[in-house]
């Protein structure tokens, strides 16, 4: 096990050691407080206390290897929702409820009583280098060896494990002991014209998931296409296949992280309502956030960045009026839908706060589902404004002047928290060269490979962005200089051995990269210039390398060799 790894076993080991020691104060909570409400029969006192807490202890049970209190965890919330919607307590609920409470006390006391007891940790998000046995497997079968050697090549530096098979026979047998993400299949085959659908007709009955298939073959014609689609194909490339376009549908057919919520930021003095409005949001698939200080509406706008904010009118210290203007009046949050939330009835006054700034205007008490779908409408339709206002057309990746605002943003967080944080400039070495030589659409290309590789490669908590032309940035978080070069260094070499096609040939293409970190730096822009004097003077070594702006700081040095 690498150091790296051991460190973040070492880690979560602590979390989940602490996580065990405060679980069964949790669930004695729970317990108390559903006692409570069946001696009270307060509803509306209790209900949404323990709705929010039993949702909350599904998710982090699960994370931290309690998967059982998690599924106990999850039956009590949907207990509790029958309750918050029939406004009574059945015997039915009172038993199921009791049941998942014992159940979740015997789970911990079962894992108590085992001396050496541990948790199954699931490390996914924190890895900082790519583990073989957590990359995806693809299938790939081709009688053309020397095709299927370069294309699986080409697929593995973007973070792919491929099994290679010449023989339909082979993949056949070989099957029932994988497990793969998808399979790329070529058409026609000794066998026959369309022997590779016959042969994915038969492969998908050995396996009881949906496996995605992708046909690579030479053949464009209607009977090709037929027989694939008969078969379910996801997708039929004509060869050759460019390595880029190949990886991009590959991605979007096999990726399996959890759709990104939308967040909403809920300003609201009155505790009991902000918690009763978040807990519709997040019960509905929405990230909430509740302030109650709206004099701190500035900084947390800036952590939790949302997609809505949810603004009550009548506050102490200020009102939502003046909220709402002082927001409009800041450009990076110009455009965030603004919906007020109050119990005014006042059309004047209703349309006066909109003239404030407002989108929408939502009278208490609230409807749910108009309140949901509002704001799930207006959110959503934010995050899709955002794609394009924020992401660069060709890359896709983050553009200069938002990963500029992630600069300063991550920065002054890692200053706050005491963390480390590491900022890379990478530039595409020669790149005019390419350009001449090969054609603009081959450098677009080049752009493009690197950009997914970069996605591949880094954790989904980097921000990656292209700064413009050939240059690109990487934020990593909680990074110390040394594992980040570690992990560039790795990126860099894969991109150096990936064979780039076009018109007037193959071509390999490299870049260079410039490392600042903190602790060393007290403002953003001074990491933001060192980096990219870093990036200059691995240039001026002879490019193709990594260079590490200098420090007095031996911590920022963790993690080279």
């Amino acid at each position: 096990m690498s150091e790296n790894k051991r460190l973040i076993s070492k880690r979560m080991k602590l979390l989940q050691e602490a996580y065990s020691r405060e679980l069964p104060s949790k669930i004695e909570a729970l317990e108390y407080t559903w006692q409570e409400l069946l001696v009270t029969k307060k509803i509306d006192k209790y209900i949404i206390e323990l709705m929010r807490a039993f949702h909350s202890m599904a998710g982090t049970a699960s994370s931290f290897g309690y998967s059982k209190v998690g599924e106990y965890a999850r039956d009590g919330e949907s207990v509790l929702k029958a309750i918050l919607g029939s406004c009574q307590i059945s015997a039915d609920a009172e038993n199921t409820m009791q049941h998942c409470i014992k159940g979740m006390k015997a789970v911990v006391e079962a894992a108590e009583s085992q001396e050496n007891y541990e948790v199954e940790l699931g490390i996914s998000q924190t890895r900082l280098e790519c583990d073989c046995q957590t990359r995806k497997t693809v299938i790939m079968v081709d009688d053309d060896e020397h095709f299927l050697a370069n294309l699986a090549f080409q697929l593995e530096c973007f973070g792919y494990k491929v099994f290679k098979f010449h023989r339909l026979q082979e993949v056949e047998e070989a099957l029932p002991q994988l497990e793969p993400a998808g399979i790329i299949m070529d058409m026609v085959f000794p066998e026959g014209e369309i022997a590779g659908a016959d042969a994915v007709r038969r492969l998908r009955t050995m396996k009881s998931y949906h496996i995605p298939v992708i046909f690579l073959s030479r053949r464009n014609d209607i009977h090709s296409r037929l027989a694939a689609v008969k078969v379910g194909s996801d997708a039929y490339f004509v060869k050759p296949v460019r390595p880029i376009d190949l990886v991009d549908k590959l991605d979007n057919l096999t990726k399996a992280e959890e759709p990104e919520l939308c967040r909403v930021l809920i300003v609201d003095d009155d505790k009991i309502m902000a918690d009763y409005h978040a807990a519709l949001l997040e019960l509905n698939g929405m990230k909430t956030f509740t302030l109650r200080d709206s004099l701190q509406i500035l900084e947390y706008l800036s952590i939790f960045n949302p997609d809505l904010i949810l603004l009550d009118l009548n506050m102490p210290e200020c009102n939502g009026y003046e909220i709402a203007k002082l927001i409009r009046q800041v450009p990076a949050y110009f455009r965030i839908p603004i919906v007020f939330l109050s119990g005014e009835k006042n059309l004047e006054l209703q349309m006066q706060a909109m003239a404030t700034g407002g989108d929408d205007f939502i009278t208490k008490p609230v409807q749910p589902e108009h309140f949901i779908c509002s704001v799930r409408l207006r959110a959503e339709r934010m995050r899709m404004l955002r794609q394009y206002m924020e992401r660069d057309g060709l890359s896709g990746l983050y553009n200069h002047s938002v990963m500029k605002q992630h600069i300063e943003r991550l920065f002054l967080q890692a200053l706050r928290t005491n963390n480390p944080i590491t900022l890379a400039m990478i530039d595409l070495d020669s790149f005019k060269n390419v350009n001449d030589t090969y054609g603009h659409v081959a450098g677009d290309m080049v752009i493009l490979s690197i950009a997914r590789l970069l996605e591949q490669r880094l954790r989904g908590t980097d921000i990656i962005g292209r700064m413009g032309g050939e240059e690109f940035a990487v934020i990593m978080p909680n990074t110390p200089v040394g594992y980040a070069y570690k992990v560039i260094e790795e990126i860099r070499a894969k991109f150096e051995s990936m064979c780039h096609e076009s018109v007037n040939g193959t071509f390999h293409a490299t870049f260079s990269c410039g490392l600042a970190g903190l602790p060393g730096y007290t403002d953003p822009t001074g990491l933001y210039n060192a980096a990219d004097k870093a990036l200059y003077e691995a240039k001026a070594l002879g490019r193709n390398l990594i260079h590490m702006a200098p420090t007095n700081d031996e911590s920022i040095m963790k993690g080279v060799n």
